[in-house]
């Protein structure tokens, strides 16, 4: 199964970018793809700001995608379940198998638009707190690096 993270845009605050790139890098080498999708500027009326961004990211999508949408409304997930769906989809078992791509949605700064959420097959809160874009994508690259040591057993997560 492939895994595949969407974000908008470039990451900010910059400062973020030197801990983006390691990430990324370490991920490229377990084969997780990361891309970014355009995401709408700020100005004007913000639900259809947000719907537009929704529809350049649904496209991209396809039926057979395992879609999780990291979203301040979602449910926690610790990082041994993280590191479960990873085995089970991994392996053909659980709520991911049969699925071609594992794919992790982040929003932009007006958040993610309903249709997002609805396709979406599960809904994750990567904190309570609400926190910046580009913030929100180093815990998720984080918490997905630390997921997949786990899985493959190297004692990057120290238990």
């Amino acid at each position: 199964m492939k895994i595949c993270l969407r974000f908008p845009g470039a990451i900010r605050p910059k400062a973020l970018a030197a801990a983006e790139s390691e990430y990324a890098k370490r991920l490229a080498r377990m084969g997780v793809e990361i891309s970014e999708y355009r995401p709408e500027k700020v100005s004007g009326e913000i639900d259809r700001l947000r719907r537009a961004e929704a529809e350049r990211l649904l496209k991209e999508l396809r039926p057979e995608d395992w879609v999780v949408a990291c979203d301040e409304r979602g449910t926690p997930v610790s990082t041994r379940a993280f590191a479960e769906l990873l085995r089970g989809a991994r392996g053909g078992i659980g709520r991911a198998a049969g699925r071609r791509r594992l794919i992790f949605v982040v929003g932009g700064a007006l958040g993610l638009d309903e249709s997002v959420r609805e396709r979406a097959d599960e809904l994750w809160a990567l904190s309570s707190l609400v926190m910046a874009g580009g913030v929100a994508r180093i815990v998720l690259l984080e918490g997905l690096y630390r997921a997949m040591t786990i899985v493959a057993g190297h004692p990057y997560h120290n238990e």
